[in-house]
């Protein structure tokens, strides 16, 4: 079982960030039973308050994911518990990497950064049953871009908005408390480079992109720093 997890911890340089997803399937006892070896006594109990077993497997594979790819850059020392800060951003004080996890639906993701701060957010589409309504909690500019395309398309603006500001949220650190209409983001097909930095200026200089998570999901990292490129694995059984 722990095979689920034989991926091979990749180097993370300064000009290269590090993003890696880990796909589950249905066998959720046996995920249980992969991430043990890399989680603490107090993560498994925080994972055994969920109600539904994917959400504690997926909390654990998340920080299975990040301690697995911290030990081959903190050696000999073991990687033990996560501190947090004031906003319940998780780091470690072992390292100097600075690193984000995300999961909804299948996908776990973490990413890993050496200069800045990083952020990563994955949604799974749901049919949302007032996504105008919910949409008014975003930047006027965002608001405009959805409510100007055909109904059918709204969705995935809705969600590329959704999970490029919850990226951009995680990177600077505040999370939820800096309000979403404070900050603005292209919610087009553009890969690459979506911040709208005419309405954001602070931002400006940061690296940002979309991630191919397949059909009926969303994804998107950000980076507090001008890197070249990420590298991208993704871990399927």
């Amino acid at each position: 079982m722990c095979a689920k997890l034989s991926f091979t911890p990749l180097e993370i340089s300064a000009e290269t960030p590090v993003c890696i997803g880990v796909a589950l399937d249905e066998d959720l006892d046996g995920w249980m039973e992969a991430a043990l070896p890399y989680v603490t006594d107090q993560e498994r109990a925080h994972a055994e308050r969920f109600v539904h077993l994917i959400d504690g497997v997926r909390h654990l594979v998340g920080r299975a994911l990040v301690r697995k790819t911290l030990k081959t850059v903190v050696r000999p020392y073991e990687v033990g518990d996560f501190l947090s800060t004031q906003y319940g951003r998780p780091y470690s004080d072992q390292t100097d990497i600075d690193f984000s996890i995300s999961h909804s639906g299948a996908w776990v993701w973490a990413a890993f950064s050496r200069k800045g701060q990083i952020g990563i957010d994955i949604e799974k589409v749901r049919k949302l049953r007032d996504l105008l309504g919910m949409a008014k909690m975003f930047h006027p500019q965002e608001i405009a871009e959805i409510q100007a395309v055909p109904e059918n398309e709204r969705p995935a603006y809705f969600y590329r908005c959704w999970v490029r500001k919850e990226a951009l949220l995680k990177a600077n650190g505040e999370g939820l408390s800096k309000p979403l209409d404070s900050f603005c983001v292209y919610t087009d097909e553009r890969r690459n480079d979506w911040i709208n930095t005419d309405a954001t200026p602070e931002m400006k200089g940061w690296f940002t992109q979309d991630l191919a998570v397949g059909e009926g999901c969303f994804c998107s990292v950000a980076v507090t720093a001008p890197v070249k490129e990420i590298f991208v694995l993704q871990v399927k059984n």
